[in-house]
């Protein structure tokens, strides 16, 4: 930085000298310049007084008006001997370039309101009409949901033709709105979950009042309609109804193509339908197909009831010593509940305790005691059936 730094040298003369010194050629006498003094009496000598000049005098009368104040009484005149822009016959314009910010020509008894907030709040916002057509169409995608909540509702309550009738109702509303959207020709597309919501419930109320083939006709509707995602999963409930009209052949059938389109990951509902696949084959007399079935279902997720189906299979057969690997297997089953110490009270938490009189009975707990009961069903079951056949006597297969 100090490169930058310019110091003076001492030999150098001083740098403020010249200053001081006068040129002598601008000593004139301007008193004496006539082409000066002809200027200021065309020009000058023509303007008013300025205000600051006219000093007051006591008892002389009011006081001169202003130069502003002039230019507004009588017309102004340049030094060229033009009047000025303002002036119009004795009558001042007035200013208006300043009106934006607020301020005008107004009496002082007015305050200053540039954003005009002194006549109030702003009035209130129209409501939307309630016959406008977007209005309906909201109306009424409300009625059809309420209509299929009240269906389901009446379904868990076993009223089957109540829940029938508002299922038939709700899609009488839902083919109106889908018209009136159509009429509408707005940008909002069709509702699919709506549509799919009515049409499932639908199919399900039929088939809850035996009504199978309106049944299958609603879930062909909804099966065969590709904009329904994950609809290919409702063939189980085609073949839950074609099992129930003992028509075996197109129950597996529907089976196998709802199998087809659950991905691997989802054991559960993968082994779920195995397991009805495998009972239409006990239904049909094909124990080995059967077998075949459930053996996969026991290597994937193990579970008590496809043991049990299992070893009532190899008892068909009459091969003894899968019965008794099945039975093993059996009681290698998992309950897949929590430990019952959890139940048991605690003499020194009373909280714990208050807690667990609250639980001992509640919707879990029963719900375990039922998983555990059907486990030990099951269990006893096998073991009567194999008993006579794994040995000699009742008795011997019984105490194997």
């Amino acid at each position: 930085m100090m490169r930058n730094v310019h110091l003076v040298p001492e030999d150098e003369d001083d740098i403020y000298t010249g200053y001081n010194d006068y040129n002598p050629q601008f000593d004139e006498d301007i008193d004496n310049d006539e082409g000066f003094q002809q200027a200021v009496k065309t020009s000058h000598g023509r303007r008013p007084p300025p205000t600051a000049s006219v000093k007051p005098v006591l008892g002389a009368g009011p006081r001169p008006l202003g130069t502003a104040a002039q230019r507004m009484k009588t017309g102004m005149v340049s030094s060229m001997g033009r009047p000025t822009t303002g002036a119009q016959e004795g009558v001042a314009r007035p200013m208006t370039a300043v009106r934006a910010a607020g301020y005008s020509s107004a009496p002082r008894g007015m305050q200053f309101d540039p954003l005009n907030q002194a006549k109030g709040p702003a009035p209130p916002l129209e409501a939307k009409a309630e016959d406008s057509p977007e209005e309906k169409v909201k109306q009424l995608e409300k009625k059809v949901m309420e209509l299929v909540e009240e269906s389901c509702m009446a379904n868990s309550r076993a009223e089957f033709s109540l829940a029938l009738e508002k299922a038939k109702e709700a899609g009488r509303q839902e083919r109106q709105l889908v018209r009136q959207r159509e009429q509408l020709a707005s940008g909002e597309q069709i509702n699919l979950d709506l549509t799919y919501s009515v049409l499932f419930n639908l199919a399900n109320q039929y088939a809850a009042n035996e009504m199978f083939n309106e049944a299958l006709n609603t879930y062909t509707v909804i099966v065969k309609n590709k904009m329904f995602s994950n609809a290919g999963r409702l063939r189980v409930n085609m073949g839950n109804i074609y099992f129930k009209q003992r028509n075996y052949a197109k129950s597996i059938k529907f089976y196998r193509m709802a199998l087809d389109q659950v991905p691997t990951a989802h054991k559960e509902m993968r082994a779920r339908i195995m397991q009805n696949i495998a009972l239409v084959f006990i239904r049909m007399g094909q124990y080995s197909d059967a077998v075949t079935t459930l053996e996969h279902v026991m290597n994937e997720k193990p579970d008590f009831k496809s043991g049990f189906n299992l070893i009532l299979c190899y008892f068909a057969l009459g091969d003894r010593e899968k019965m008794k690997k099945t039975f093993q297997r059996l009681l290698n089953c998992a309950l897949n509940i929590d430990d019952e110490d959890k139940y048991l009270p605690h003499p020194d938490d009373k909280h714990y305790n208050m807690i667990l009189e609250v639980i001992r009975n509640d919707t879990l707990r029963r719900m375990e005691r039922e998983k555990k009961t059907y486990a030990e069903k099951c269990i006893m079951a096998a073991a009567k059936v194999i008993a006579p056949a794994i040995e000699g006597s009742f008795a011997a297969g019984y105490d194997w």
